[in-house]
């Protein structure tokens, strides 16, 4: 205490401003860099007795959304679902953060069946100079904001309608996720759609997503 009242009488109680506004530069860097992409699977209703999965993927910064369905979702379609990704955001992607899945890795493989081999994801990401971030294992919030997308699609698509079809799945989710990306305004984004926040503050633009 008697160290604390000497630093404080002297002014020493506190950082400069300079170290401060230094620290905040590199906290908001590292929070908001555009490129980072959570990536996530949802298990869609079986329709016509058979399962089908949403790949989903929104960005950290933007919010702008992507999402596809596959009948499976082995290592071969998260690599698949990811070549997607890198062709529809219009921007350098420098990030992913995925949960410990084999779609996306190899680090969730027993003791007795783990393997050298490269998975097909991680050849991506070593191509395109991106970092594959996981969350720690069992801790999918961690992933929180791939997660209240998430809820969001199954609340407005999957728990919302009855699908004849996979056709059908394909129809409603394109739907909302154009509408999501393109007219739903976000208060994180100070109101704006997340195209035009996109555009307003990077200068790119993105089409609209046929599923």
């Amino acid at each position: 205490m008697k160290v604390y009242r000497c630093l404080k009488r002297y002014g020493l109680n506190v950082l400069p401003q300079e170290f401060v506004d230094a620290e905040r530069k590199i906290k908001k860097f590292r929070k908001y860099t555009i490129g980072y992409l959570h990536i996530d699977v949802l298990y869609a209703p079986k329709i016509a007795k058979k399962r089908w999965y949403l790949f989903t993927c929104i960005d950290r910064v933007s919010k702008i959304a992507y999402v596809w369905v596959s009948e499976r979702k082995t290592k071969e379609k998260g690599a698949r679902f990811l070549r997607k990704v890198l062709s529809f955001y219009p921007h350098k992607v420098h990030y992913i953060l995925t949960d410990n899945g084999l779609e996306f890795c190899y680090d969730a493989l027993p003791k007795g069946k783990k393997t050298k081999k490269v998975h097909p994801l991680t050849k991506l990401c070593r191509l395109g100079k991106i970092e594959h971030r996981r969350i720690k294992f069992r801790h999918p919030w961690t992933n929180g904001m791939i997660e209240r997308f998430n809820g969001k699609v199954k609340k407005n698509v999957l728990r919302k309608y009855l699908f004849n079809d996979v056709d059908d799945l394909k129809e409603k989710l394109t739907e909302y996720i154009n509408d999501y990306n393109f007219t739903i305004r976000l208060k994180g984004l100070g109101y704006k759609t997340p195209s035009d926040y996109l555009k307003t503050n990077f200068n790119h633009s993105i089409q609209c997503i046929v599923i």
